[in-house]
């Protein structure tokens, strides 16, 4: 008998540690390539195994272009990964497989915490189907030097921004300058044209999704309003239909303004430039209007693990660890949560026009946007605003052909 103990210890120790090795999980984690993130999300990961005992990650990157092809793949095997970062243009391509949060939380509580632009991404009907992790906007970046040269002071107050046509006069006197080539360095992408479309208060597709551009005044507005600022040779042929990144055009120091987004802060200011520059309002036609975006983490109602991958995104969506993981980029992006206190270090004055952007952005642009339709136009979309935009295709011609195209995705959609 007195052997017993001893035995019964140890056999007792010993499944002990197989039940806690069988309780442990290991939740699959699909992060988009990227330098700037994709260390820091990893990090919070690590953090939350620390806090949740018996939880791991197995994390696999990849890259944006292949995302579609991976993720279709894994969903057709029955193997969707338990959490997956996403952007805006793909979020709600996946709402009819996506985990609902609903299920696990006050869905009214959730969604008021953030703002109206990012609460329509993650709508889908009654689902709540994944949690902003970033925001970031399109904005307006202007060399001072070259303003100061030109005698012109960008707008610090957003009651008086330019209008459109302001916008033309202050490139034409810029680039009367011997010192300034390039007007605008204007990146080549649908959704940074889109903020002309929304600034004249039309959309790409109706309410009802019925529609392509079901205002034609609208759409008609802004194609030939930026064809104009290509005529005048206020845009760059680099840019359009070039598609050089903004970014190096800017930092030559002989571009007056660069038509972006907030990340190109990161470059601008770690880089340095030999340069004063500052960002100041996007111009407005009949609304101001600018295009939201960033990145999301969503999970799958069929994944194996889903149930804690719940737990994890609404741990995301807790307004400290978003803090957490937005001040341990050093403030570059932005806070989707409104009221949220952001350190934004160095980023702060820069980002002040573009959060008023931001905030004065009707919510309809961002339901626009977040179409999967729309995503599945884009390529098409953008040859379409090359050829019109360089005088390649009229006007009605230009409608005409993204009617058709429009058309025919929006009938495969069962519009």
């Amino acid at each position: 008998m007195r052997e017993f103990y001893p035995r019964f210890t140890c056999v007792l120790a010993y499944l002990l540690i197989i039940a806690s090795v069988s309780e442990a999980k290991t939740l699959t984690v699909l992060l988009l390539a990227n330098a700037s993130t994709q260390g820091q999300i990893q990090e919070l990961l690590k953090q939350y195994s620390k806090e949740h005992s018996g939880i791991d990650f197995n994390v696999s990157i990849v890259q944006y272009s292949a995302l579609t092809a991976k993720i279709n793949t894994l969903v057709t095997a029955g193997q969707p990964p338990d959490i997956l970062e996403v952007t805006t243009a793909y979020i709600q391509t996946y709402a009819e497989q996506a985990l609902d949060l609903a299920q696990y939380t006050n869905r009214t509580e959730l969604l008021d915490q953030y703002l109206p632009s990012y609460q329509a991404f993650i709508k889908s009907g009654e689902k709540v189907i994944g949690i902003p992790i970033e925001a970031t906007i399109n904005g307006l970046f202007y060399n001072k030097d070259l303003f100061a040269q030109a005698g012109i002071t960008a707008p610090t107050d957003p009651a008086n921004v330019w209008t459109w046509a302001e916008f033309k006069e202050v490139l034409q006197k810029v680039m009367k300058l011997p010192t300034c080539r390039i007007g605008v360095a204007y990146d080549c992408s649908v959704q940074r044209w889109s903020n002309l479309l929304y600034q004249a208060n039309g959309r790409w597709i109706s309410a009802d999704g019925k529609e392509i551009l079901p205002d034609r005044d609208a759409a008609r507005e802004a194609l030939v309003y930026f064809r104009g600022l290509i005529d005048a040779k206020l845009v760059p042929t680099s840019s359009w239909p070039g598609k050089t990144d903004g970014g190096p055009l800017f930092k030559t120091g002989v571009t007056a303004l660069m038509w972006a987004g907030n990340w190109e802060l990161k470059t601008l200011l770690e880089g340095g430039t030999l340069f004063q520059f500052g960002t100041t309002f996007f111009p407005k036609n009949k609304i101001r209007a600018a295009c939201p975006g960033g990145e999301f983490l969503i999970g799958f109602s069929k994944s194996e693990n889903h149930d804690d991958a719940a737990k994890v995104l609404l741990w995301w969506a807790q307004p400290e660890t978003t803090k957490r993981y937005l001040e341990s980029l050093g403030g570059s992006l932005l806070s989707p949560i409104h009221d949220l206190p952001i350190n934004y270090g160095k980023y702060t004055e820069y980002l002040k026009p573009m959060l008023d952007d931001l905030n004065a952005t009707p919510q309809w642009v961002a339901e626009d946007l977040a179409r999967p339709e729309l995503n599945l136009l884009q390529n098409d979309l953008l040859e379409q605003l090359i050829l019109f935009s360089t005088g390649r295709s009229g006007l009605d011609a230009t409608l005409l052909q993204i009617d058709n195209l429009g058309g025919q995705v929006l009938s495969r959609a069962g519009h």
